[in-house]
């Protein structure tokens, strides 16, 4: 939203200055007319995202509503009615279609989650939920069938149905489980970064920089070996000492999200202001010192 605020009050300056027609203006247009449609679209993601939870949800408060009267007809004696009969199987009837309804909606947020993992972060921890939910529910309605089924054969019939379908929702929590996993492991990776730091000679004997004296050091990008280096949680590292009283930041990194002090015994530390913006140039930092 930031971006599109920025895109529009610049297009609107070029126009003040009665320039439409000048490239610039044509590319911020066409930049601006880019962010509303992303935007649009993420609307309409969330409102479906939202949709189908709200709509789980509503279905699992019907099925904890069937389930009062079930387990109070569990604990009940003696010979049932026809009608309470007619009723205990639409009952187990109606659990078994929302219980299918509720997998399959939660399987499109599974997916929805695959797709769109760094805008919805939150979501994950949602269908976790729900998916423990859909478990529980299905466990629930396997024992009051089970309760059920010493009173009336017919109900002891509806019992391979629901068995199956627990069975499956089991299957669900455990792809989603592996789905979670695998996008932690993408999370992990996304926030990782390497550094080192060394002598003018050491960083040349690692074949990390070439040059140096008359000629501008540079970094060696493609001979990178990240076994050399020390690894890091970006979000969690803001500073890096590096134990001498001089040091020199070789990688490209935005001069204003760092600042290099000095401790108590007067070597430099690195200190991150801004992670974000240190990381977004490089993720390899590299340090001269000495």
């Amino acid at each position: 939203m930031k971006r599109l605020i920025i895109g529009c009050a610049c297009l609107m300056a070029l126009a003040s200055c009665n320039v439409k027609n000048s490239d610039e203006y044509k590319a911020l247009q066409a930049q601006r007319d880019s962010l509303l449609h992303m935007s649009a679209q993420s609307d309409t993601e969330l409102s479906e995202v939202n949709g189908l939870i709200n709509d789980v949800e509503e279905n699992f408060r019907q099925i904890r509503e069937a389930e009062k009267f079930l387990s109070i007809e569990s604990k009940t004696k003696g010979e049932m009615s026809n009608d309470t009969k007619t009723r205990i199987k639409d009952n187990f009837e109606m659990i078994n279609e929302i219980l299918k309804k509720n997998k399959a909606d939660i399987a499109k947020l599974n997916q929805k989650l695959k797709s769109n993992s760094g805008q919805m972060s939150g979501l994950k921890a949602t269908i976790e939920r729900l998916n423990a939910e859909l478990t529980d529910r299905g466990n629930t309605i396997v024992e009051l069938q089970k309760s059920l089924s010493t009173r009336d054969a017919q109900i002891a019939s509806l019992q391979t149905n629901v068995q199956s379908l627990t069975s499956n929702v089991e299957t669900l929590a455990t792809q989603t489980s592996e789905q979670a996993s695998k996008i932690k492991e993408q999370d992990k990776e996304l926030n990782t970064a390497y550094y080192m730091f060394g002598t003018s000679k050491e960083l040349k004997e690692a074949k990390v920089v070439t040059g140096g004296f008359l000629a501008s050091s540079k970094i060696l990008k493609e001979s990178i070996e990240r076994s050399k280096f020390i690894k890091i949680d970006i979000r969690e590292t803001r500073s890096i000492p590096v134990y001498d009283k001089k040091a020199k930041i070789l990688s490209d990194h935005p001069a204003d999200s760092y600042t290099l002090e000095k401790d108590a015994r007067g070597t430099i530390i690195v200190k991150i202001s801004d992670y974000k913006r240190f990381w977004s140039l490089a993720k390899f930092l590299i340090i001269e010192v000495g």
